[in-house]
């Protein structure tokens, strides 16, 4: 499907955002944008600005709110990538920013992107102050100790034990869930929505989160690296605990596409044809290759 629009949009939102709270001549400033403006997929993005859509809003009325899941999430990957995380050399293609930039200049732009996202959208004018409030709250809780910290926590305590079905499923809904579920938050923060709609979002960006650590898993075995620009089999190397190390990798693909399922139909019942567009991207997210 077509997500150029988006995409574009919120490459150059990125851009001015770095203009507008960077010092010109920075290190730390030069790798954070290295990082973020390294042709992301921009998957939660897309994922908030089709929920705003479904929710009856227009979505560059939340760019701003998307910026800052980007700046977070690539946080995130520039510190799972340092020697003392996964230990990645290659990301999207690149070298990691630690090996473009070294690691204490690594570690300063992921907490550099920390404060630029907290700082977008406590500057956002798009959005009244009660949504700031709640945008806030929700992207504070994903990505900290009750969200994406605790899964990055498990997941470097089980990379040399054998995680059960709890434990795995604890770590991914954690370390990627939380910020999948934190798009649909987000898109849909100041949308007058019933309860059955709300239920129906929140188990839809709870499957969709680990389906998508799943397709993740499963690149990891069969992926192409020219595709992914980044070297497969880590999670071996790193002996992790996966889908695939648990369930093998068809039972892994069963799984995938049953919480898809799910996710879809408890969607198409609470909103009808205004799901479509959402329901499609994650066919899409399902059957990718990167």
């Amino acid at each position: 499907m077509d997500t150029k629009i988006y995409i574009d949009a919120i490459e150059k939102e990125l851009a001015l955002c770095c203009d507008e709270y960077f010092y010109k001549k920075s290190s730390v400033a030069d790798a954070a944008r290295y990082s973020l403006l390294n042709a992301g997929k921009r998957i939660r993005a897309i994922l908030l600005f089709m929920t705003a859509e479904m929710c009856g809003k227009g979505w560059r009325k939340y760019l701003r709110l998307a910026s800052a899941v980007e700046m977070i999430h690539c946080y995130s990957l520039i510190h799972d990538d340092l020697p003392c995380m996964d230990n990645d050399d290659m990301r999207r293609g690149k070298p990691s920013c630690h090996k473009a930039f070294g690691e204490d200049t690594a570690l300063l732009a992921g907490d550099a992107l920390i404060g630029l996202g907290l700082e977008t959208i406590v500057n956002d004018e798009n959005i009244d102050d009660l949504s700031k409030i709640r945008a806030m709250k929700a992207i504070t809780r994903a990505m900290g100790p009750m969200g994406m910290i605790y899964g990055q926590e498990l997941d470097l305590e089980y990379e040399d034990k054998v995680a059960d079905k709890i434990i795995l499923d604890t770590i991914h809904r954690h370390k990627t869930g939380r910020m999948i579920s934190l798009c649909g938050i987000l898109g849909s923060i100041d949308s007058k929505l019933t309860e059955n709609q709300r239920n129906a979002l929140e188990l839809f960006f709870d499957n969709i989160g680990l389906v998508f650590q799943i397709v993740d898993d499963i690149l990891d075995v069969e992926g192409d690296q020219r595709q992914l620009g980044k070297p497969v089999g880590s999670d071996s190397e790193n002996n992790k605990s996966t889908f695939i190390t648990l369930y093998g990798l068809q039972q892994s693909k069963v799984i995938a596409n049953n919480l898809t399922q799910q996710a879809n139909e408890a969607l198409s019942a609470a909103f009808g044809d205004k799901s479509q567009a959402l329901i499609k991207y994650t066919s899409y997210l399902l059957e990718r290759k990167n």
